[in-house]
């Protein structure tokens, strides 16, 4: 906890020993430490970013803040993180929320929530004494820039050779030594092989090492691949094990997130073509059965009762079945009995959508596209309640993406839109061509068809004052606009009748973090901060780009005012990361300007005058001169406390033009009259 590395990452493929090596670590860690804490999240078993946030919150705070959710709880651990606390976060597991590939979506090993991925910037940043040690299949792609000062990868590859055959004699193996060694050379040394190997070796053979058969990988594979090799190891078991603990493994590993014992009951031990050699039998002998799996590390009992298989091993067992559909089929009459209990109805807690995810799952995979799409639209709300209400993209997005042959053009415009992809997003929605305000693309858009999107863009290009009524799906609110224009009153008849008229939550949330600003300019701070927190609660729980900047912009400029520069820096700086991530230009300018202001604030003059420079040229760059304005008057200020008055005046010069034009625009409803884009 001394090492200046804020992130570890223990990367290498399943099996390789990563879980075993953080769990040495962490037994020899709590038995002498200083830290405020250890929290421990398994995403193999949740892989819900969004929950391992809050519970990270509950942990460090003891409870969450009275009266606060969302953006409150998230910030109450940012604040802490700030505050020089010490707690170690485990993260295990954390390919499940990575990119396997790379695609038009994301690179490879990128994180898929941004959230997450801010904590772990934070941890990677000097100055925060709270660490991460993360296990994954992936390196994160995320953190390639703090490589070497502030994150530190460790290539899991295998146990060191005294390691191992100490393992294989923990697991009751003998022989020579010459012979343990020779072992390891044929089946290498990756942990959960060992420890597997070392297991089937005492069981079947009474652990005579120099007993195993000879084994020959198929044909075109290779011997010293480590899959190769496990699947050697979990041949031996397969080939030996009892009819009935065989037919129970792979029973088990049909359920990706583990299964209870009750479960399995009521799916397999009747009479049903997918019950198998278990048909008939009684919880006593099941729980048998179990018991011997747990014996030999095949299984695990989990905390909370469920039953659990290592994901290398539970892909070996899977596909040994021939035909898993009717398995499939089975499990999928047994959830859905479970969501149709009353009380579920249509879904908004996370424990009902993840039920219903996994009825999808095994409706897919028994060949039942039809019922998994009845799932989706009738069972789930589709499109509607997941994406709009519920700000449930990642889920959405997965959900489609399993999907052989449906498609929802909605929903996947939504879902890619969330993740700042806006031109993947068009391709699904072409006629929407407002989205590209977001990225500043002003220009393209002052002729469009669409009378609304022609207003929005010729209002951000200066050159009229005529902002439409309502801007709905729009990435800013109408009252963004007027906020633009300092025009208070407008600003808040706009919002509250945008909330009291949306149909969709995406713009109540919208209007909500609109009224929040409109507090913070009249001096209502206690208002302001209700409104965030509120509308806070759905961006977090969405991850939508273009609302968390929104709301980190604006939360940033409460916690400039109320003199929590720290806070304000670090809150700006998460809207500029997720901005520049997805190309949104047109904000951008306003946080860095509002960046500038803090900086100024924080005695960082000339930094301040570098970030409003940027912020000036960026607004030039896209003809958006209410950015410019912003950035210009920094840049007057910023200057000004440097010394620097020939910056001063030529900014203050800019100003005056641009506030002329634009003045020019609001009071004679016309194009202004000086051209600030001169070509």
């Amino acid at each position: 906890m001394d090492s200046d590395r804020g992130v570890i990452s223990l990367v290498g493929i399943g099996g390789a020993g990563k879980t075993a090596t953080l769990e040495q670590f962490l037994a020899r860690l709590l038995d002498d430490n200083d830290l405020d804490g250890i929290l421990v999240w398994s995403f193999y078993d949740d892989p819900d970013t969004n929950a391992f946030l809050k519970t990270a919150v509950e942990y460090v705070t003891g409870e969450l803040p009275s009266g606060a959710s969302g953006t409150g709880w998230f910030h109450s651990l940012r604040q802490i993180l700030d505050s020089g606390a010490r707690y170690l976060f485990v993260l295990d597991g954390l390919e499940r929320v990575q990119r396997a590939h790379t695609t038009s979506q994301g690179i490879y090993g990128e994180l898929e929530d941004p959230l997450l991925r801010g904590l772990l910037r934070r941890l990677v940043s000097a100055g925060c004494q709270s660490k991460a040690i993360v296990t994954s299949r992936f390196p994160i792609s995320d953190l390639d820039s703090w490589h070497g000062r502030g994150h530190e990868i460790i290539d899991i590859d295998h146990l060191d050779e005294p390691t191992a055959l100490a393992v294989l004699g923990q697991r009751g193996v003998m022989g020579e030594p010459a012979a343990l060694t020779a072992l390891l050379r044929r089946f290498g040394r990756h942990a959960l092989t060992v420890d597997l190997l070392g297991t089937a070796t005492k069981l079947f053979f009474d652990g005579q090492a120099d007993r195993l058969p000879t084994w020959n990988p198929p044909p075109g594979e290779d011997p010293n691949d480590p899959s190769v090799r496990l699947s050697i190891v979990l041949t031996l078991f397969h080939d030996r094990m009892a009819p009935e603990t065989l037919d129970l493994m792979c029973r088990i590993c049909v359920f990706r997130f583990g299964v209870t014992i009750e479960s399995l009951g009521d799916v397999f031990l009747g009479e049903g073509p997918a019950s198998g050699v278990l048909a008939g039998a009684n919880r006593e002998r099941l729980l048998e059965w179990l018991d011997w799996l747990r014996q030999t590390h095949l299984v695990h009992l989990e905390l909370d009762g469920k039953y659990t298989v290592h994901p290398a091993v539970r892909d070996h067992f899977y596909r040994l079945f021939r035909d898993a559909s009717s398995i499939h089929g089975a499990i999928s009459e047994h959830l859905l009995s479970l969501s149709e209990r009353p009380g579920v109805g249509l879904p908004t807690a996370k424990e009902a959508l993840d039920l219903l995810e996994e009825l999808i799952y095994h409706a897919l995979r028994a060949d039942r596209e039809d019922d998994a799409v009845d799932i989706y639209l009738y069972r789930m709300g589709g499109h509607e309640h997941l994406n709009a209400t519920l700000g449930e993209y990642a889920r959405t997005y997965r959900i489609l993406g399993s999907f052989p042959t449906f498609s929802d053009a909605g929903a996947m415009y939504s879902c890619l839109r969330a993740f700042g992809l806006i031109d993947e997003a068009l391709t699904w929605r072409p006629r929407n061509r407002y989205l590209l305000i977001a990225n500043g693309r002003l220009e393209e858009l002052r002729e469009d068809p669409s009378q609304n999107t022609r207003r929005a863009a010729r209002f951000l290009l200066g050159e009229s004052h005529q902002v439409p009524e309502r801007l709905a799906d729009f990435p800013l609110p109408a009252a963004h606009l007027h906020l633009l224009a300092d025009d208070l009153v407008e600003a808040e008849i706009s919002a509250q009748h945008e909330a009291r008229v949306a149909l969709f939550q995406d713009d109540v949330v919208r209007s909500q973090l609109a009224l929040g600003e409109v507090a913070r300019r009249k001096g209502d701070y206690d208002r302001a901060r209700e409104c965030f927190e509120e509308a806070g609660q759905w961006v977090l729980r969405s991850g939508s780009h273009e609302h968390l900047c929104l709301l980190f912009l604006y939360r940033g400029r409460l916690e400039a005012d109320l003199g929590e520069l720290p806070h304000a820096r670090t809150t700006l700086l998460e809207a500029k990361q997720i901005a520049t991530e997805s190309s949104f230009h047109l904000i951008g300018v306003e946080i860095d300007a509002e960046t500038s202001r803090v900086l100024l604030s924080s005695g960082e003059p000339e930094l301040a005058l570098a970030v409003a420079e940027r912020a000036a040229a960026e607004a030039l760059r896209i003809r958006f001169p209410w950015g410019e304005a912003l950035a210009c008057l920094r840049m007057v200020e910023a200057a000004t406390a440097t010394g620097d008055s020939a910056i001063a005046e030529r900014s203050n010069e800019r100003l005056q033009e641009i506030r002329r034009s634009l003045t020019d625009a609001k009071e004679r409803g016309r194009p202004p009259s000086i051209n600030l884009y001169r070509t």
